[in-house]
């Protein structure tokens, strides 16, 4: 289901009458950064640089069942949880006529498809960092936090009352990761930082240019789904 929903979801977006916002979309997140923006991040990324490996070796040495708990319940909000999270806004949108839970839906498809899988994915290739438990040379940045950030970000910016409790799920997912041994916390800040500013900037490039939603729903090949059209 998640993957089926997945593609079908963002080779709409991506492919069919809304290829023009996409496009938009990636010309606005380009044009976003600002010399403020990158100083600070690249100054929380080396300064974790310096706490990593004692933050991991803190971790490693403080697990708990209820830590246990917590982070594998939580740590899936950064992968097939928050695909779930988006599939839910979309359906009940088209449900209840609901314009902000669209908005957020395609808001937030457009942010994965452009931060967890092109910016992330791009820099970990550049990077090849180990990953602290040495398993691969995908570490940096992580695609968990990069994703969870990403949606986070974008259901702030359509339900400001839910700001702090979308950070907070994100932040979890930040911290499971390195509870897990699988990224280094300068891994997750990075990846916190490029999901939350692509989120952001996709929202408000988004914000004055709403196109409307045709849902036709998919069924053949083994598989079901919806196809998400849009026209400007």
């Amino acid at each position: 289901m998640r993957r089926t929903l997945l593609v079908l979801l963002s080779a709409s977006t991506l492919a069919c009458a809304s290829a023009k916002l996409a496009v938009h979309d990636v010309a606005a997140v380009a044009k976003a950064p600002t010399v403020r923006g990158l100083a600070v991040t690249a100054a929380a990324t080396g300064a974790a640089l310096l706490l990593d490996d004692e933050i991991a070796r803190a971790a490693r040495s403080n697990n708990t069942p209820a830590l246990d708990s917590f982070a594998k319940n939580i740590e899936t909000f950064g992968g097939g949880g928050s695909d779930k999270v988006i599939a839910g806004f979309l359906l009940y949108g088209v449900a209840a006529n609901d314009s902000r839970a669209r908005a957020t839906a395609f808001d937030a498809i457009i942010s994965s498809v452009i931060a967890s899988k092109a910016i992330t994915p791009a820099l970990k290739e550049i990077s090849g960092r180990t990953r602290p438990n040495g398993e691969g040379d995908a570490s940096f940045p992580s695609n968990h936090a990069t994703q969870a950030f990403a949606l986070a970000s974008v259901i702030g910016s359509h339900y400001p009352r839910l700001r702090w409790l979308a950070y907070g799920v994100a932040g979890g997912v930040g911290f499971a990761r390195v509870y897990h041994d699988a990224h280094f916390t300068s891994d997750v800040i990075a990846g916190a930082a490029i999901g939350a500013f692509v989120g952001h900037a996709v929202a408000k490039a988004n914000r004055s240019e709403r196109a409307k939603w045709t849902i036709v729903p998919v069924a053949g090949g083994g598989q079901r789904g919806l196809l998400v059209m849009l026209t400007q």
